[in-house]
């Protein structure tokens, strides 16, 4: 499967959205179709992330993000710098990382800081 960087960033923002410690993120906060995807890209969350082989959907609920989760949301957390970021890598033909994306994002920022 492919990541999904759109429903990565949609994953972290729901997490990072919790407001108590009763409240999770799990599939039921996705659509059907998008369960399978979800859980796959669960992995910058703490919570459960229950793996199994074949093709059945993996269940996950999440509590909170990870330091690395909320960095990464932070990076990409505006709008526009996130539709900039995804045009320059679609501009380059340059596969996505977590570490290049924050990089591009982050210069992809600077204008709007200054």
């Amino acid at each position: 499967m492919k990541r999904d960087w759109d429903l990565i960033r949609e994953i972290l923002t729901k997490v990072e959205d919790i407001e108590s410690n009763n409240d999770v993120v799990n599939l039921s906060n996705f659509p059907d179709d998008k369960h399978l995807a979800a859980s796959y890209h669960a992995e910058l969350i703490k919570g459960q992330v229950a793996k199994t082989m074949g093709p059945d959907v993996n269940i996950f609920f999440a509590i909170s993000l990870t330091w690395e989760g909320h960095e990464f949301l932070d990076s990409i957390r505006n709008d526009t710098v996130w539709e900039k970021t995804k045009t320059i890598f679609a501009d380059k033909g340059i596969s996505m990382s977590i570490d290049l994306v924050k990089g591009v994002a982050t210069k992809a920022a600077l204008p709007i800081l200054t």
